[in-house]
């Protein structure tokens, strides 16, 4: 009889031990992306694929843009990085049984960014005479018929590379360049498009800016920034370089110039990046 008390004490313990422990729940219970979010700034479509108890972590696991990301998460803090046990690359084997689960989380990146791409054509294709009311400075040759408009920051390195090549298409191709200011890349590049809108900047004196310049908006930069953010925040466009036909009818997304080169009919610049231009592949979509 003593013995069987005994084992009943001991269920009993064992039970509440393990109800109270459920009931207390685990270290990643409260993971979710609202929580994450709370400790880190996380792209739009951030999903988490996968989050265990790990050594009194709770081990984490995101998809961001195609790409997995670990990360071990405590009671009020996330910690980016890798875990070492005893020698063992915990974060390594975590991710190495990940390994088809992070290449379907490409191809459905993948998928996702060309339906984008094709969207912002069509966006582009509809909407494109919209443009021309965005438009800060002109530059070309004064016999040009055609245009292609430039998107640009004023801080944006890409840009700054991207425009003297433009340049050369434009003489080449007879084209007016139309340049949108978006600027996307925070204060400075909003107190450079200021300052040269409210200057009325021509385009060389565009190109000459250092990036020290400030100013009070006007009345200019306030109305022409104000309709180019709408119409690129409609498009879901947030990044620069872009080159759009002065008719809507192809978008270049980046700075490949010999991809612009061959949608107007010119020859491959083997000059540009250093030699690395992909000509031969740059070809009209």
């Amino acid at each position: 009889m003593k013995m069987n008390i005994q084992w009943i004490v001991s269920g009993l313990i064992i039970f509440f031990s393990t109800a109270l422990q459920a009931l207390a729940g685990t270290v990643c219970d409260p993971i979710d992306i609202a929580w994450l979010s709370e400790q880190a700034q996380l792209p739009k479509g951030t999903e988490i694929l996968l989050k265990r108890e790990r050594n009194g972590l709770c081990e984490v696991v995101v998809a961001i843009d195609g790409n997995l990301a670990p990360l071990y998460a405590g009671k009020e803090f996330i910690i980016i990085g890798s875990m070492y046990e005893k020698k063992v690359p915990v974060t390594g084997n975590t991710m190495a049984e990940l390994k088809e689960v992070a290449k379907v989380e490409r191809q459905k990146a993948q998928a996702r960014e060309a339906l984008a791409v094709e969207k912002r054509k069509a966006f582009f294709k509809a909407r494109y005479a919209e443009l021309d009311k965005m438009t800060a400075i002109t530059f070309g040759p004064s016999s040009a018929k055609k245009s292609v408009y430039v998107v640009t920051d004023p801080n944006c390195s890409h840009c700054k590379k991207l425009l003297p090549l433009m340049e050369e298409v434009a003489f080449e191709g007879q084209l007016k360049l139309k340049v949108i200011l978006f600027p996307v890349l925070g204060k400075k590049s909003e107190q450079m498009a200021v300052h040269a809108l409210c200057n009325d900047f021509t385009y060389g004196q565009y190109l000459a800016m250092s990036g020290k310049e400030t100013g009070e908006v006007c009345d200019r930069s306030t109305q022409l920034l104000a309709k180019t953010k709408a119409f690129f925040q409609a498009a879901d466009i947030s990044f620069v370089p872009m080159v759009v036909a002065g008719d809507g009818s192809w978008v270049v997304e980046g700075s490949n110039i010999n991809k612009i080169r061959s949608f107007l009919g010119l020859d491959c610049d083997t000059e540009a990046d250093g030699g690395n231009t992909g000509c031969g592949s740059a070809k009209a979509e």
